[in-house]
């Protein structure tokens, strides 16, 4: 079965966080008061929706089947990000190419929606072997490429750390939790996550009126 997407076009959020977590390890302090600590460059994304609108009943029977969908976190999740911040290329939204697609008989979805196509191409240029953090890439399309800017590679999130538009050579975090094979596409467009509820009980909806809420949602990385 494939792994299901939060709508977050029909469970939009007031404030989204996504965040790498290092992973540390600290020994108590001697008497002098210096200690260590030990940090791994693997770190684990979280994440955290907070203040989701649920204000009709769409709203709530979709929160609900997710819910029940991921029985907690024995099922994994793609929680998707923003492209506010992403290379778009110029002029690309003016152009209408993000626009939606109708049917062949220009009919949209029952719910108004048509299809979505991706506008951003950027691919890798050879294979790389899981756990770099480094690879070279070939940019077909796109604006400027920087760091702090995502992009996922089939379900895992990665963060770029540098860019060198010159040679194409980008650095990223995490490392990869998979290996990439030449001519790969990074997602840049809407990049998205694998992950599970941080916690089993992270859906519980409580409703004002039976009606409005405004649930927080935490993540964690499925690894």
């Amino acid at each position: 079965m494939a792994t299901i997407m939060w709508p977050i076009h029909v469970l939009p959020a007031r404030d989204v966080s996504f965040d790498i977590a290092p992973r540390s390890l600290a020994g108590p302090s001697s008497v002098s008061g210096f200690g260590q600590v030990v940090a791994s460059d693997a770190g684990i994304w979280k994440a955290t929706l907070a203040s989701v609108h649920i204000n009709s009943r769409q709203t709530r029977l979709a929160f609900r089947a997710i819910d029940t969908l991921l029985e907690g976190r024995l099922n994994p999740i793609l929680v998707p990000l923003c492209r506010g911040d992403q290379p778009v290329p110029a002029g690309a939204v003016e152009a209408g190419l993000y626009g939606q697609i109708p049917h062949s008989d220009d009919a949209f979805f029952d719910d108004d929606s048509g299809y979505v196509g991706t506008v951003i191409d950027v691919v890798a240029a050879a294979n790389v072997a899981a756990r770099a953090v480094s690879m070279t890439v070939t940019v077909n399309y796109a604006g400027d490429i920087e760091p702090g800017q995502h992009f996922s590679v089939g379900e895992r999130l990665y963060r770029v750390r540098s860019f060198n538009e010159d040679t194409g050579a980008m650095t990223f975090r995490p490392p990869l939790r998979e290996a990439v094979t030449a001519g790969e596409r990074l997602e840049f467009d809407n990049p998205v996550c694998r992950m599970r509820l941080a916690t089993d009980d992270a859906m519980n909806l409580d409703l004002q009126l039976r009606r409005f809420g405004t649930p927080t949602v935490s993540f964690i990385e499925d690894l």
